[in-house]
């Protein structure tokens, strides 16, 4: 069977040996037994988000640190339960917090989400079952040969990362909001449309499924944290995400002990997220966030947290008053999953500051982006596929093409990448 994981309260669904897909045995239930207790953990937490008193408290609850962050010591971590609060002010208050921190370095911990662990594990345990087949059932689910971004990505999908040398140490699975097959943008030819690519693993679809609801759920949380901050009307972000482009993958680090002379420890190069923002779980320490100083601090996970950080479009809708914070993976040595969701606007969304009357000599000037080709010419840097179809002219849409993502061009003469 391989190694043996263990992750936090197992789940008793995944693949068995006897499906002809993969080959790796594993522990089984009944699904149908299974999604009753993901539902219903799923209902309790949300419940509680609004009447436990834990989960109520009076202001957020923040890890503080001066409004202009120059540590190297701890990212903050909110509390975003009083997002849920009935009472206004406790709303305000914590979308204050929220508002300080993406103002000043852009990346923080979130607790009190609502998401159930059992839910998380779930995932991971789908994860660890997918990337535990061998190569050849993988590669059937290859990105490459799908009709849009979505499935396998090996490893040698390489992004061109100047700091990230060597062979590529990780693999991904990748998907997106479901749309449908005769979705007319996917029709058109649009790669981050349509429909996801669905590994035939007992429970895989299901329990993703539920996952991108969560997820989409806590984006429409923080949009509307982000709207009060911002004096924007309730629904703004919303009216701009009912067709989003958002992205879940599913990432597996392989074991690394031995680092050779041409290897920086760089699993992912040095990079600034190109949505509005992402959520983002981890189990094992390997992220670090570029501070003001331009020190690489490590952000080791939180137990019941979810790491949370702006993107480049949220950094132009707020005309800077938001930081797209750089952050890089850096090699642990040991195997490890992580579950990264990038929550993003429709693909047609042009992108330009909002007024803030309240911050007006704090806002700069962003020439106007479509989301969407923004989205795609940073991804042309990190798939040699779409690079190749790209090339091929396969790629006709609007104005794409490769080139350096001017969110990143700040760090680069700092780090000499």
């Amino acid at each position: 069977m391989g190694k043996n994981r263990s992750f936090p309260h197992p789940i008793m669904i995944s693949c068995t040996r006897e499906q002809p897909w993969c080959a790796q045995a594993r522990r089984t239930t009944n699904l149908g037994h299974y999604k009753r207790k993901i539902l219903n953990v799923h209902l309790i937490n949300k419940k509680d988000i609004a009447t436990d008193k834990e989960a109520t408290p009076v202001k957020a609850d923040i890890i503080p640190f001066p409004a202009r962050y120059s540590t190297r010591d701890s990212l903050p971590v909110v509390n975003i339960s009083g997002l849920y609060h009935p009472n206004p002010s406790v709303q305000r208050s914590t979308a204050g917090r929220i508002g300080e921190i993406a103002m000043a370095n852009g990346f923080l911990y979130i607790e009190k989400h609502g998401v159930s662990r059992a839910l998380i594990n779930a995932v991971y345990e789908q994860a660890q079952c997918f990337f535990d087949c061998d190569l050849a059932t993988k590669s059937q689910y290859y990105i490459g040969r799908a009709p849009n971004h979505r499935g396998y990505v090996p490893t040698t999908e390489k992004g061109d990362y100047a700091d990230e040398q060597g062979p590529r140490r990780y693999e991904a699975f990748d998907m997106g909001v479901d749309h449908p097959a005769d979705d007319p943008d996917f029709l058109l030819g649009n790669p981050l449309m349509g429909p996801n690519v669905w590994p035939k693993l007992p429970g895989f679809q299901y329990i993703l499924g539920r996952y991108l609801k969560e997820m989409s759920r806590i984006t429409n949380v923080m949009c509307g944290a982000f709207e009060q901050v911002l004096g924007l009307d309730s629904g703004f972000f919303a009216s701009h995400m009912d067709r989003p482009i958002s992205q879940l993958r599913l990432l597996h680090y392989l074991e690394n002990k031995n680092t050779g002379a041409a290897d920086t420890g760089v699993n992912m190069g040095a990079h600034t997220d190109y949505e509005c923002f992402t959520i983002l779980h981890s189990q094992t320490p390997s992220l670090q966030v570029l501070d003001l100083d331009s020190n690489w601090i490590d952000a080791p996970p939180i137990d019941n947290t979810f790491y949370f950080n702006i993107g480049d479009m949220l950094e132009a809708w707020s005309g800077g008053l938001f930081v797209a914070t750089p952050h890089r993976v850096v090699n642990s040595g040991d195997e490890r999953f992580s579950l990264p969701y990038f929550a993003a606007t429709n693909f047609d969304t042009i992108v330009s500051p909002v007024h803030v009357a309240k911050y007006a000599d704090k806002q700069k000037d962003y020439a106007p982006i479509v989301a969407g080709e923004h989205l795609l010419n940073n991804m042309l840097r990190d798939f040699p596929y779409l690079r190749r179809q790209y090339e091929a002219g396969l790629l006709n849409m609007g104005d794409i093409k490769p080139g350096d993502n001017p969110f990143e061009s700040r760090m680069m003469s700092t780090l000499n990448v």
